[in-house]
């Protein structure tokens, strides 16, 4: 990542719009960041980490602190930030969320914050990502880095370079994982770890599959079944049982089917008995019923032969119902031809009523055709009236509204505004004279911060080296004990030779040892006798104490180094804080720098008062602004009212006149009395006209009902006539017909009731005579069966024959139950011996998936602890180490190398990407956090600098064109900054950009190229310069 150009407004101390074009620098890739403390040379890394990470680079920065207390209210805070990623170009452009003027109308409201990716497409920025989500995977995969990782790699902030330095295991191994994009083998180590997990819990599936298919098996409690052999020979076992189990069904299936045989015949032959009897009853009923049967057939054949005479009958009756419907309605017509005759006489009076007025009605349509002549004036009056009580009514609103009073007060009040103004501005100005000691006051508490700092590390050096002291008071005692017990042991085992030679002494023979002949004491076996593994232990403890004390001796010496080393940085410091501040000392520095944060606490306050105070003028400007255009157009509106009172009152007058004109020549001026005459007249000849047309219309009516009632009348009469002469001609034929038959007409009365029963009589004797009929056919077929079927010469019981059956359907159920069990237990067999074949395999499968998966996740058969991706990984973090010792050694004398640790201990914790410091001095390796200040960012910046080497060597890696130091040079003695110097001096023949800030003045004469921040009243501004 190399930056192109970086703009910056109301950010930090920067106000106006600043930007800086890094294409200035021209052919120089160094340049230092210079300017006065508190001027602005963090805020612009700050401002390029915020771009990118919508957070500032330090972790004491906040978010919601990076707006400029210098910017006006209306003045957004932005940065604009565009860089090239090899040939590729991107600009990200950030703004925070912040409290801005309103666009209409007074006061503040909130901004949220916004962002906007760009890519350089075509000669043209084109938007990537607007997002918070896509922005942030977008400068993800564009930089390589998060922001975390950002600042231990690119930009090294002030108080933060030692981070990659003395940073964890893990956090080392996410950031070179992300580095050098090692994804390919965690995601190996995740699949092969899946293919493992998945393979053995098929095989556990299976084993559960197995063992359920064999709990489902049916067997006896007395017979285990825990194998595939076992299901087999149980299977085979089954044969002889199912033959045993068909022999006795069969035999049971032959008995019931002999007794079924023997009861269908018994069946047979009491039905059979059972059905004459029946028979014989039933046509026993029917004959009895035979008077009845022969009594109904008569009375049937007499009713037949009144069929003619009940015709003529029947016609005789319908006639003369005929008749007297004709009778009545002709009563009826009589009865209505009066009532229409009454009508017809009402209606005519009526009408001659009405005829009478007819002269007066004629008079009142004379009288108000000559007041209708008159409307179109009056209705010229009343318009006239309105529209003079119209103006009326405007004249009366546009006088009260006259009031020089309400111009007078507005007057008074852009007086008192205009006041106000001018004391807001007197405070906002001694306010602004006091906040220019902030820069000040905010040097002299980082100058007492650091003093601070330097207590503390030199009372905590102090604390270790006290430890120290312990440790090595507590070595030399465990040492001295360690000497005895080795000096002891040698001591005895010298005793004990002696008795070792004694096998060796012979009567009469020289001692190996003192050469006598003669051996009166022999020596005997001690009681404390080591062995030399004993011997050996003790020494062994004994050189590691010894070891021991000099490694704790070592690191003594160290901290003793360091302490020494602070102490001259706290006389430095010392130095300075007298030089900034009067009154300075180590007693009073408590009380100072509380007395200092008091005030910046005050001049925090005095700048939040001084915000409010520039809003507060703001607003009160806009109220002024405000207050006079209100008066100017007030006075217009006065002028414009003054105006209108005049016009209003000529048009007053002038219809004043019409009105009186008007009122000459009509005869009287009241308006409403003239139209209470018209509308009466009006309504009274209309009720007339109403009136006499619906009586013309009723009495029309009333003529034409009575002329049509009196001719169905007469219609009516005729019908009548006719249907009686009718009737005595029907009833002289029924008579006759009577006659014939011998019957009088009582008597042909009373057999109509019998004659109406006809058919229920017709339907009996049908039924009675079928009944006999079926009856005697039933009888005859009884009989017939009875002869042909054969009594049985044997029975059995219904118990008998209920304990065969249920004996029969025992066995057959048995049988079914051993054959459903036989068929289960050989499906079973089979997904069982399937199963079993399939686990052979698979058991292969997971034992060399086991193995693929401890070697690349660290398991037991492989590098304990140490997986795939951390392998690799540490081979590259070898190559960073060797390549970052290339500088450290140069830049430290040969003294400090660093070295990974790819320790694999049977711990749980991960190991194989510590990081350590070999001492040349001591011959130690010791922890990096025991470096001293200036060693610490030696060691930093090799170990970024190696890190950048490596990544650029591999191909398709992350671009580390730039890198960016704050600070971190003022630790360092002349040597060993002229050193440093050199090692960034080599790196501008890679093409590498390097910005720094620092304070150190032989930085300023050996980087022509600066980028310089200047402190002002109104904020700071920067600018690149070429010396």
């Amino acid at each position: 990542m190399k930056p192109i150009s970086l703009t910056i407004e109301a950010f930090g101390p920067y106000r106006d719009s600043v930007t800086l074009d890094f294409s200035k620098l021209e052919n120089h890739s160094m340049f230092l960041i210079s300017g006065p403390t508190g001027a602005g040379k963090t805020s612009i890394l700050d401002a390029m980490v915020y771009a990118l990470y919508g957070e500032p680079s330090g972790e004491v920065r906040k978010t919601d602190a990076i707006r400029s207390d210098f910017a006006e209210p209306e003045r957004m805070t932005r940065v604009d930030f565009s860089f090239a990623i090899g040939d590729a170009q991107y600009r990200v452009e950030r703004l925070p969320k912040q409290m801005v003027a309103k666009k209409r109308g007074t006061g503040m409201r909130e901004q949220n914050a916004s962002a906007t990716v760009y890519e350089m497409k075509d000669g043209e920025w084109k938007v990537i990502a607007t997002s918070a989500a896509a922005i942030r995977d977008t400068i993800q995969r564009i930089i390589g880095f998060r922001k975390d990782q950002f600042l231990q790699v690119v930009l090294l902030p002030q108080g933060e370079f030692r981070k990659l330095l003395v940073a964890s295991t893990n956090e080392r191994e996410e950031l070179l994982h992300t580095l050098f994009r090692t994804e390919l083998y965690r995601k190996l180590q995740e699949a092969l770890k899946s293919a493992y997990d998945d393979a053995k819990a098929g095989i556990e599936e299976n084993l559960m599959k197995q063992m359920a298919l064999i709990q489902s098996i049916p067997r006896d409690e007395d017979t285990p079944v825990l194998t595939v052999d076992h299901v087999r020979e149980l299977l085979e076992n089954r044969g002889p049982h199912r033959d045993a189990l068909v022999v006795d069904r069969d035999e049971a299936v032959t008995v019931v089917d002999r007794f079924n045989t023997l009861r269908n015949e018994w069946a047979l032959y009491d039905q059979a008995q059972q059905s004459l009897v029946q028979a014989t009853s039933q046509l026993d009923l029917v004959k009895a019923k035979e008077p009845e049967r022969t009594q109904l057939r008569e009375k049937v054949q007499f009713l037949n032969s009144l069929s003619p005479v009940y015709v003529l009958y029947q016609q005789y009756i319908d006639k003369q119902s005929s008749l007297t419907t004709l009778e009545r309605a002709l009563s009826d017509a009589e009865k209505s031809v009066d009532t229409a005759t009454q009508h017809e006489s009402n209606c005519i009076e009526a009408y001659e009523a009405l005829e009478s007025q007819a002269e007066t009605i004629q008079s009142k349509r004379t009288t108000l055709a000559q007041l209708q002549q008159q409307s179109e004036k009056f209705d010229e009056l009343g318009k006239l009236k309105t529209e003079l009580s119209a103006l009326n009514d405007d004249l009366a609103k546009l006088n009260s509204k006259k009031s020089e009073a309400d111009l007078e007060i507005q007057r008074q009040l852009i007086k008192q505004i205009e006041v106000d103004v001018e004391d807001l501005r007197k405070c906002l100005q001694e306010n602004s004279t006091l906040l220019e000691t902030v820069p000040v006051i905010q040097e002299q508490l980082n100058y007492l911060h650091r003093y601070s700092e330097l207590v503390e590390e030199i009372s905590q050096v102090q604390k270790e080296i006290d430890i120290k002291d312990e440790t090595l008071s507590a070595l030399d005692k465990t040492l001295k004990e360690a000497k005895v017990h080795l000096e002891r042991l040698e001591h005895l085992m010298q005793e004990g030779r002696a008795y070792e030679l004694v096998p060796f002494v012979k009567e009469e023979e020289p001692c190996p040892v003192c050469g006598s002949t003669e051996h009166p004491n022999l020596a005997t076996k001690p009681e404390l006798y080591p062995t030399k593994d004993e011997v050996e232990a003790a020494r062994g403890l004994h050189d590691k104490e010894i070891q021991q004390q000099a490694n704790e001796a070592g690191q003594r010496n160290t901290l003793v180094g360091r302490l020494h080393e602070l102490s001259n940085h706290m006389d430095a410091q010392v130095s300075i804080l007298k030089s900034s501040i009067d009154g300075f000392s180590k007693e009073n520095f408590a009380s100072l720098q509380q007395n200092l944060l008091s005030q910046m606490e005050r001049l925090k306050m005095l700048r939040g008062e001084s915000e409010q105070l520039g809003k507060a003028i703001s607003d009160a400007e806009r109220r002024l602004s405000t207050a006079k255009d209100t008066l100017a157009k007030s006075e217009l509106a006065h002028n414009e009212l003054l105006k209108a009172l005049h016009e209003l009152e000529i048009s007053i007058s002038s219809v004043q006149a019409k009105i009186d004109s008007l009122s000459e020549l009509l005869p009287t001026t009241d308006v409403e009395l003239w139209r209470k005459q018209v509308t009466s007249l009006a309504s009274e000849i209309k009720e007339y006209d109403a009136q006499l047309t619906v009586i013309t219309k009723q009495l029309e009516e009333a003529r034409g009902q009575l002329s049509a009632k009196r001719g169905r009348l007469e219609t009516l009469s005729s019908q009548v006539k006719e249907e009686r002469k009718n009737l005595e001609s029907l009833h002289g034929e029924y008579i006759e017909s009577l006659q014939s038959i011998s019957l009088s007409e009582i008597d042909f009365v009373e057999a109509l009731r019998d004659f109406n029963a006809l058919e229920d009589f017709k339907s009996k004797l049908y039924d009675l005579e079928e009944a006999f009929s079926t009856a005697q056919a039933v009888y005859d077929a009884a009989l017939k069966t009875t002869e042909t079927v054969v009594k049985p010469s044997d029975s059995v019981s219904d118990e008998v024959y209920d304990v065969a059956v249920e004996r029969r359907d025992t066995l057959v159920g048995n049988l079914a139950a051993w054959d459903k069990e036989t068929q289960h237990i050989e499906t079973t067999l089979a997904s069982l011996e399937e199963i079993e074949t399939a686990m052979g395999e698979a058991r292969e499968k997971v034992a060399f998936l086991s193995r693929l998966n401890d070697l690349a996740n660290g398991g037991e058969q492989g590098f304990k602890n140490v997986t795939f991706e951390r392998y690799v990984l540490g081979a590259i973090l070898d190559e960073v180490v060797y390549a970052a010792n290339l500088r450290l050694q140069k830049m430290s004398r040969s003294r400090y190398s660093l070295e990974r640790s790819d320790y694999t201990g049977g711990g749980r914790g991960k190991q194989g990407l510590d990081l350590a410091v070999m001492d040349a001095f001591t011959g130690q390796s010791r922890p990096a956090n025991t470096l001293s200040g200036g060693e610490t960012f030696l060691a930093s910046m090799a170990l970024a600098l190696g890190l950048a080497d490596v990544i650029q060597s591999y191909a398709g890696g992350i671009h580390m064109d730039t890198m960016f130091i704050d600070e971190g040079f003022g630790t360092l003695d002349p040597d060993t900054l002229e050193l440093a110097m050199e090692t960034l001096v080599q790196l501008q023949s890679s093409g590498r950009l390097i910005g720094m800030i620092s304070h150190v003045p032989e930085l300023k004469t050996r980087i022509p190229a600066h980028l310089e921040v200047t402190r002002g009243d109104e904020g700071s501004t920067a600018k690149f310069v070429i010396n």
